[in-house]
């Protein structure tokens, strides 16, 4: 028999759904339109049989984004998204059979990449109605503490944390020798951002991606942005040439055209959060208040299993949430024409 790591051996996943295209998609927290035409083509036109024949240069990319970010380019490391970055990070920095805190519910892949390292993840749940006690976080934090992660604006429930709270998070770790992952992947829904702290605790390590309000989940980019010397740890781990060519191209035009962008998605965005938030009152449904491109809706007659099922049957998707956030319907926010179809549905279904 092979040799198989036993801790790998014996995990159980499952697969990411597939054969979406055809469906209007609000059940993984994307951009269902993309990039507005005029960038794409703009990026599009620029792609050669050369350029793909060739391998990716990153080094020009991650110095102007380190630059646009605020800091100096051995700050930044770029990734195949974020979830590939908080895989490094655990990797790296993850001590085996001490704890990783986190609250529950959260982004399923830090217990998965906590359990590979042989972690102990202890999950701080919100309380009945899902606001969050950010002193029953610190105190699981102790000397047994390798890794804290607060994902801001935490996925699905939408919450933040604010920097008050923060900041205790990280001098509370920082006393017990525990690394903090500030996960900022839902950042442009929110638009306050703790990436400051890294000039004044070596313990801070912020994640990004440009998969959410960036919309480009397809080509996957993410970064991690922390001090020069966990930058370099990292480094160490990451294999070479693992951001394409076209995340470099596209990275770089949303950079230069960043605030007209922007405008241009917070518009779309905002437009349909507000359609759907009103719609949502009108007919007296309730929901967790969010900050995210996200949101958890309870059903008034059906199960959320029943809703789910049958908006499938309508080309909707939308995830049926499940343990922790069991019985809402986690919605992706985007455009109006998106929100109002959910709407409609929804209000034939749930009846």
């Amino acid at each position: 028999m092979y040799y198989v790591n036993p801790v790998i051996k014996d995990f159980v996943r499952t697969n990411q759904p597939e054969g979406r295209g055809d469906y209007v998609r609000l059940d993984q927290n994307e951009n269902p339109d993309g990039l507005p035409k005029w960038l794409f083509e703009e990026v599009m036109a620029k792609v050669t049989p050369e350029l793909l024949a060739m391998y990716p240069e990153e080094t020009a990319f991650t110095k102007k984004y380190a630059e646009f970010l605020g800091y100096e380019q051995d700050n930044v490391i770029l990734t195949d998204g974020s979830v590939v970055a908080m895989g490094y990070v655990i990797k790296v920095f993850g001590e085996p059979h001490k704890k990783l805190v986190c609250v529950t519910p959260t982004f399923g892949m830090y217990k998965v990449y906590a359990d590979m390292e042989q972690m102990q993840t202890v999950f701080v749940p919100y309380n009945k109605d899902f606001s969050f006690d950010i002193h029953r976080l610190l105190e699981q934090i102790d000397a047994k503490t390798s890794i804290v992660s607060l994902v801001n604006p935490n996925m699905p429930i939408g919450n933040v944390y604010d920097m008050e709270e923060i900041i205790s998070v990280v001098e509370k770790a920082r006393e017990n020798n525990a690394m903090v992952i500030i996960d900022e992947a839902y950042y442009y829904f929110y638009d306050n951002s703790a990436i400051d702290l890294i000039k004044k605790y070596d313990n801070v390590i912020i994640l990004r991606t440009f998969s959410k309000m960036l919309s480009l989940c397809g080509v996957r980019m993410g970064a991690v942005i922390s001090s020069k010397e966990n930058v370099r740890y990292i480094k160490n781990y990451r294999p070479h040439y693992t951001v394409n060519c076209l995340a470099l191209l596209f990275g770089e035009a949303i950079i230069e055209h960043h605030d007209r962008l922007i405008k241009e998605l917070k518009e779309k965005f905002n437009a349909g959060r507000d359609y759907l938030l009103e719609r949502l009152m009108q007919e007296n449904y309730s929901y967790i208040p969010t900050s995210g491109c996200f949101i958890c809706i309870t059903p008034q007659h059906k199960t959320a299993e029943f809703i789910t099922e049958e908006l499938e049957k309508r080309g909707i998707l939308i995830f049926c949430g499940k343990g922790d956030s069991a019985g809402f319907l986690r919605v992706t926010i985007w455009d109006k024409k998106y929100m109002e179809q959910f709407m409609d549905a929804l209000l034939e279904i749930d009846v």
